[in-house]
């Protein structure tokens, strides 16, 4: 007679064989990449993820800007005047309000960092045609996303031959990411391979559209962040072939106008306030040195999204 098995060995076949199906069922790793949704007269909304299979989970949040469309003008945050320094800071929020925006994303890399005050911008920043910070000659901030006045956008790396004449709005970044669709080889350092929040610009190949784009990070089980190559690939799913990184981390803030109110697209993941900023409400924005705006008409009736 053949004895039974001990209950141990049972549990144990039984464990083995749920992972066993578990293992055959699993879903392949899964990118979304949502439709575009109008919110304002030329400019659109789209979302994307990646989910817990994939090497990171991430959060993504776009806005389209079609720099052809009526109405549209681009503006990024004024000099201060007579204080010091060349900005005030403040969060993305305040900024779209103070100048009646429709939508904004946090630009320039700024010291000091990270509580309100004065701030010196790094790499150029021009707002209506005024030079607010000047272009670096090399290094971080050297790498540029500037347009003119009848919003022609190109992303750019300044040098001692530079000259900003017929800019009439500038931001700068650290890296150039993604050159005629592909991404941008760069030499390795933890600020560029380490996951973290990101935000960015990016131009399509026609000229005609100017994305903004933030990935949030530092926030397990929702979105870890992204390195500058992943970065590269999200701007390229959402259409863009030139593409810029901005200033992230604890600064990323994507918003747009609702019923004369700012609202945050993404969660931004901390500001000086350190536990008291709850990710993705208005105190766990960081008071940043420069943004980048768009003013553009209300939505005209009829328009519907845009299916991939």
């Amino acid at each position: 007679m053949t004895p039974r098995p001990k209950l141990p060995c049972l549990l144990r076949s039984l464990v083995l064989g749920v992972a066993l199906v578990a293992a055959q069922e699993r879903l392949p790793a899964e990118v979304k990449v949502g439709a575009w949704q109008p919110l304002f007269q030329g400019i659109e909304f789209a979302a994307g993820s990646a989910d817990e299979a994939e090497p990171r989970r991430q959060e993504v949040r776009v806005l389209r800007v079609d720099l052809r469309a009526d109405g549209i003008e681009l503006f990024s945050t004024p000099a201060n005047g007579d204080a010091p320094k060349e900005t005030t800071s403040e969060t993305a929020t305040e900024f779209l309000e103070r100048h009646r925006l429709q939508a904004a994303i946090n630009a320039n890399f700024f010291s000091p960092c990270c509580s309100p005050g004065d701030k010196d911008l790094g790499g150029l920043a021009v707002s209506r045609g005024e030079i607010v910070s000047p272009a670096a000659k090399s290094g971080l901030g050297a790498k540029v996303l500037v347009v003119t006045r009848d919003l022609r956008a190109s992303i750019r790396e300044t040098g001692p031959d530079f000259r900003p004449d017929g800019v009439w709005t500038a931001v700068a970044g650290s890296d150039i990411v993604l050159k005629a669709g592909r991404p941008v080889p760069y030499e390795p350092t933890a600020f560029r391979t380490t996951p973290h929040p990101r935000s960015a610009a990016g131009i399509s190949a026609d000229g005609r559209y100017l994305l903004l784009l933030t990935i949030d990070g530092r926030q397990a089980g929702y979105s870890e962040g992204a390195t500058l190559e992943e970065l590269a690939m999200w701007l390229r799913r959402f259409g863009a072939q030139e593409g810029l990184n901005l200033d992230g981390g604890g600064s990323t803030a994507l918003v747009k106008a609702a019923g004369g109110r700012a609202v945050l697209l993404n969660r931004p993941s901390g500001s000086s306030l350190g536990a008291l900023a709850v990710p993705g409400t208005e105190r766990a924005q960081r008071s940043n040195g420069n943004h980048f705006g768009v003013y553009a008409r209300p939505l005209a009736e009829g328009l519907r999204p845009v299916e991939r």
